[in-house]
């Protein structure tokens, strides 16, 4: 039997061990280097049958040229890298895992947010240059008094609303696409993003990067924040104007900030934000966990499994 072919165009994995157990009886597996800067990849990539993508641009160009392929396969969430609309009209499903890692970025999102809120960072820089100052992290409020507002409540920002909750904030929702009783289900308030930003001790982010959310933390919305208020960013860089986010910082109109994703990553060298005294940064590392990563491969892979036998894939994205 002649067996498909299955080209990952990018990854950062030892090796591709769990895409060949679950698809090396159908498919060769090949790996098209890893490198993103790579231009063979393209070429690799057209004579697949299907594509396991991470960050790889998946653009129409490229897709009107995938004869053969029947799938597109995302390891992770988002898939703002792969042109869905030219793969509708080629008819190649595009896939992704949406709930792979609710968990550790729910788990990243609370640590970020007790990171800002105890002072971490500069207890621990103030400890290491020989100090013992206690008010460099001043003022520290008690978490019952505070109220944390969660901008989109899917299942992560309702997972981040029911851990808040446990630790004592009052929660506060913004998300057009949720009803009152759910955000009640969780403990929260439903309120237009406006109201979320007036009310909000914190503010977390959570929204997928769709045109109505890039650039929605400008100016406007900082200005609109409370001085004392500090925000975390685990979704997607562009959601938060950088250069605003900057100015906020440096003229005192928010607090800190917990920022595991960047509009660039990852960012330039002298891009303020790496070393700024209030915020408090991670490589995009909020998915991440041993499990998590495990099984988002096994499922982006099981995806292209059903695409090749003729099933449909669990977790279309586009419409077909």
């Amino acid at each position: 039997m002649t067996k498909h072919t299955v080209v990952v165009s990018d990854h950062d994995f030892a090796d591709l061990s769990i895409e060949r157990d679950v698809l090396g009886d159908i498919a060769d597996v090949r790996d098209a280097g890893g490198d993103l800067d790579t231009e063979d990849i393209d070429a690799d990539l057209v004579d697949a049958d299907a594509i396991l993508n991470l960050r790889y641009e998946i653009d129409g160009d490229l897709i009107s040229r995938l004869d053969g392929c029947r799938i597109v396969a995302r390891y992770g969430i988002g898939v703002d890298n792969v042109d869905s609309e030219a793969a509708t009209e080629a008819g190649i499903y595009v896939t992704n895992v949406p709930d792979y890692c609710q968990e550790e970025v729910a788990t990243h999102a609370l640590s970020l947010l007790l990171a800002l809120y105890r002072g971490l960072a500069r207890y621990n820089d103030s400890v290491a240059a020989g100090e013992w100052e206690r008010g460099v992290a001043a003022p520290i409020h008690r978490l019952s008094t505070q109220t944390l507002g969660v901008v989109g409540f899917g299942a992560i920002g309702r997972a981040v609303a029911d851990r808040a909750g446990a630790l004592g904030f009052d929660i506060v929702a913004s998300d057009p696409y949720v009803d009152a009783e759910t955000a009640a289900d969780h403990g929260a308030d439903l309120v237009e993003f406006e109201t979320l930003l007036d009310r909000s001790d914190a503010v977390t982010i959570h929204s997928p990067l769709v045109e109505a959310t890039r650039g929605m933390f400008d100016d406007a919305a900082f200005e609109r924040m409370n001085d004392g208020a500090v925000l975390v960013n685990v979704a997607r860089g562009p959601i938060v104007d950088g250069d605003a986010l900057r100015a906020a910082l440096d003229d005192g109109e928010i607090r800190g900030a917990g920022l595991d994703v960047f509009p660039e990553e990852p960012p330039a060298a002298d891009d303020p934000l790496r070393t700024h005294e209030r915020v408090v940064a991670t490589p995009h590392v909020g998915w991440y966990s041993e499990e998590a990563n495990a099984e988002r491969r096994r499922r982006a892979a099981e995806n292209v499994r059903a695409g090749l036998t003729g099933e449909r894939p669990e977790n279309v994205v586009n419409e077909l």
